[in-house]
């Protein structure tokens, strides 16, 4: 069987401490590397580039994104001023991130984001995001949990004739990792899996290039074996391999 080449779009990690203090590097969690292997595709690390006009150069050749979780995203990139629960961002990786989700559409090339990757996908056509659950969020649960990564924290209820649906049942229990979310949808996007309290937990692209965007991490309980999760980073590969 041929191998698929999925790109794993980066972030910039600041270093802190050690001898290099302030320098930039550029980073992927191995949870993604090691699911993309394990569901038959070739991880192509994809860098923050300066230049937006080599980002459609850039993914040329692959059969896949993968946008992977990261800082907040800039609020000013869905126009609105940040509120008092706006955590970190960096405009450089928010601007990548966008210039890949829309060259992969001119390019037609499948896309799944995760986390942040899920609430790119959405700011990239036109949506909006709530910049912190706790304060903008109407009776938000909790969705920062203190558990270990791969445990299921919360469940979801998912729209049965969705491609995640068919994946993983009408009810799924996930782990997460966030504290802001998709508020209003992008033109052309369906809401396929929201959490108990109402917060949006999927999203997809209702025709044109496959976009598929989850809030939760995936990778992280793939990575432990979880047999649905799994199966969802199979199902992308197959769609991938089309």
């Amino acid at each position: 069987m041929k191998k698929i080449k999925i790109g794993i779009a980066a972030n910039i990690l600041i270093v802190e401490g050690g001898m290099l203090p302030g320098i930039y590097r550029s980073y992927v969690n191995h949870d993604y590397v090691e699911c993309v292997e394990k569901s038959g595709g070739i991880p192509i690390l994809l860098p923050v580039l300066s230049d937006l006009d080599n980002v459609k150069s850039q993914l040329k050749g692959l059969d896949g994104i993968i946008l992977s979780g990261g800082y907040d995203i800039d609020s000013t990139l869905y126009g609105e001023e940040p509120t008092a629960g706006q955590g970190f961002s960096m405009r450089e990786i928010d601007l990548f991130y966008l210039a890949v989700i829309r060259a992969a559409d001119a390019l037609s090339i499948p896309v799944f984001g995760i986390c942040k990757g899920m609430q790119a996908i959405n700011v990239a056509f036109g949506g909006t995001l709530f910049q912190d659950l706790k304060i903008q969020g109407k009776n938000a649960g909790q969705h920062l949990q203190q558990a270990p990564r791969q445990n299921a924290f919360h469940h979801i209820e998912i729209e049965k004739d969705s491609f995640l649906g068919k994946v993983l049942g009408e009810r799924e229990m996930v782990n997460s990792f966030h504290h802001q979310s998709v508020k209003g949808i992008a033109p052309g996007f369906r809401v396929t899996a929201k959490a108990f309290d109402g917060v949006i937990e999927a999203i997809e692209r209702n025709e044109g290039t496959f976009m598929l965007g989850v809030q939760w991490h995936p990778e992280m309980m793939a990575r432990f074996g979880h047999e649905k999760m799994t199966m969802l980073w199979k199902q992308f590969s197959h769609k991938c391999r089309k």
